[in-house]
């Protein structure tokens, strides 16, 4: 047998490339959302939400080490129906999330060429956000064999930007004292202030704290999954959370909260420090460099992966064929293509909006809201798997306590739903724009369900509910 594609320290990389981003940052500490308030928020929500999600995810994973991944296990629990519906809903989000990510990596590049007073020129940063997604989706074509050397650069070009972020602070705030702190660290300025902005930024920070599924898809390319998947969901939740709550940390101890804006304030925070410190504001673009790698990382390996989950493995007859074909590398093209062409739409689309932090935030809210759903299914499949395990045959198990597996279904579940609801709050200036945002908002959300429930039902094809225990007695033919 040769060589596998994917090792443990590439895994970790994917990971941290695909569910860290150092541009929730700015959005979550924003005065307009939760401000010094996120600060606990971040800390908190990686215990009660992202920890147990990664460690069903983990469970799961080597229970069931399939390249289907969320698919199988939603479909293991609760039939192909809606494993299917849950890889719709999966892919259907990724459109919104893919138009909000090329939207900040544009900015940045406004920074990386030394030009930040282009960030908010509409136009520029449209047009080389839909440029991006056309290159990158011929890119990702190639499979992950090619697209993991973007993976594991990206992670480092989101990584080490906050190391540097949270340095300078400290260097330039604590250790030199070149300034007073920006902001007052006690009870009452980090209680976060219960409104519609700080509600609609906690969803977002739970958005921030999903993903640890996606490397399933990745189990069958690993030398011994079961061994090694829990692992590297581990070691990078550890330095995710850290990174989030000190980053945020820093970048309000060099700006005012009513200073920072979501799409360019981490490298106005650096800007800051660059100054403070002496350091050439050249600087800066080597930083917008890194992350822009980042953003590339991540793209790439959301172009192909859900992609691939979707179309690669639905039913037949769900979709025409010559879309579901695949290449050489695994990858169905012609998906990839739609794909792009719904991207460019939805881009077209948001420009209606006032200034380029305005359309991000609404991207970023948008993805929120759509991505959450799928995780709802997520975890009430785990809650029924673990049910209905009868030997516990995992190298990686949460808990062998079933009340509390149960108890963490419903918390996981109830926190999704709260964050769905909360994504939905009108939050826009005028009531004109609030109404175009819940129409796009809520009716967007209703009609990826209603489309999903439709194709399938369209299909002919029955909801086939396969027993627990035959998929762990490798009866199950969900994989094939």
């Amino acid at each position: 047998m040769g060589k596998k594609k994917i090792t443990f320290w590439e895994l970790v990389l994917m990971n941290l490339s695909a569910l860290y981003g150092i541009r929730w940052i700015a959005r979550s500490t924003s005065e307009g959302y939760l401000g010094l308030g996120a600060i606990p928020m971040w800390i908190v929500l990686m215990f009660v939400f992202f920890v147990p999600q990664a460690l069903m995810c983990a469970e799961m994973a080597s229970s069931y080490p399939t390249d289907g991944g969320l698919n199988d296990w939603v479909k293991i629990a609760f039939g192909a129906k809606y494993g299917f519906l849950v890889s719709w809903m999966n892919w259907t989000s990724l459109i919104f999330w893919f138009a909000s990510f090329l939207t900040f990596f544009s900015i940045n590049a406004t920074y990386m060429i030394g030009r930040p007073e282009l960030a908010d020129n509409k136009p520029i940063v449209l047009i080389m956000s839909i440029v991006v997604i056309w290159i990158l989706s011929f890119a990702s074509m190639r499979g992950m064999k090619f697209g993991k050397y973007f993976t594991s650069v990206g992670s480092l070009g989101s990584t080490a930007p906050t190391i540097v972020l949270i340095a300078f602070a400290l260097l330039a705030i604590v250790v030199f004292q070149k300034a007073p702190s920006a902001s007052v660290y006690n009870a009452a300025s980090l209680t976060p202030k219960l409104n519609m902005n700080s509600l609609v930024a906690i969803s977002s920070i739970m958005f921030a704290y999903t993903g640890a599924q996606l490397t399933a898809n990745f189990c069958s390319e690993m030398e011994n999954p079961r061994r090694d998947y829990p692992r590297t969901i581990m070691v990078a939740a550890t330095i995710i959370g850290v990174l989030y709550a000190v980053g945020s940390i820093c970048i309000t101890m060099l700006l005012p909260t009513s200073k920072i804006t979501s799409s360019t304030g981490i490298l106005d925070a650096m800007l800051k420090a660059c100054r403070l410190l002496g350091i050439p504001s050249g600087f800066i673009q080597l930083i917008a460099f890194g992350i822009a790698l980042s953003v590339l990382g991540a793209l790439v390996l959301y172009i192909a992966q859900p992609t691939k989950m979707l179309f690669g493995f639905a039913e037949p007859g769900i979709f025409p064929e010559n879309i579901t074909r695949v290449n050489k590398h695994g990858i169905p093209e012609k998906a990839v293509m739609f794909q792009a062409i719904l991207i460019t739409a939805l881009i077209t689309a948001v420009s209606i909006f006032p200034g380029v932090d305005a359309i991000y935030n609404i991207l970023v809210t948008m993805t929120a809201l759509t991505t959450l759903f799928p995780y709802v299914l997520l975890f009430l499949a785990y809650g029924k798997i673990k049910r209905e395990k009868k030997d516990i045959d995992s190298l990686y198990v949460m808990t062998k306590n079933k009340g509390l597996a149960k108890f963490l279904t419903w918390w996981e579940t109830a926190l999704c739903c709260a964050a769905i609801c909360c994504s939905a709050l009108p939050i826009m200036s005028t009531a004109r724009d609030n109404i175009i945002y819940e129409i796009e908002l809520i009716g967007g959300g209703l009609l990826i369900i209603c489309s999903g429930l439709w194709l399938w039902k369209r299909s002919g094809l029955e909801n086939e509910v396969i027993p627990v225990n035959e998929w762990e007695q490798g009866k199950s033919k969900c994989a094939d």
